[in-house]
């Protein structure tokens, strides 16, 4: 049992919509090989679940969904999205500022490995409190 969370800070978002947040169960990120899940959401105010699995297409798990969660930037052009990925013994939690978007039995998800952030690209995004704890 372990949470991955981090603090997102979008500070200026792209032109079109772009996706941010956290990756788990990551194994040979170094090779052709990469395989891991990731947790998502963008400046539109959805959220997406996504596997990677070396060079094919990425399987998505949940598609973009939208939910009131997930902050949109404000009129400054920010805002904050704090994502959590919440490993249980049965099952796995997703939330975004505290808000649960998403359970699933973890029977479906490959959770033991490298856990991180993923940014795509055009954007530009603080990240804080990163941390995996048990």
């Amino acid at each position: 049992n372990y949470t991955v969370k981090g603090s997102f800070k979008l500070v200026k978002p792209s032109g079109h919509v772009n996706y941010y947040g956290l990756v788990f169960g990551g194994s040979g990120l170094e090779g052709a090989n990469q395989a891991y899940t990731y947790f998502i959401v963008g400046q539109d105010g959805t959220w997406m679940l996504k596997k990677r699995e070396g060079d094919a297409n990425a399987p998505t798990l949940v598609p973009k969904t939208a939910n009131p969660a997930v902050q949109k930037p404000g009129a400054d052009g920010t805002s904050v999205n704090n994502l959590e990925v919440r490993v249980q013994a049965d099952k796995v939690d997703f939330a975004v500022n505290g808000t649960v978007v998403h359970s699933m039995p973890k029977a479906q998800l490959t959770t033991d490995g490298i856990a991180g952030i993923r940014v795509n690209h055009q954007l530009e995004v603080h990240i804080d409190g990163f941390a995996v704890t048990k």
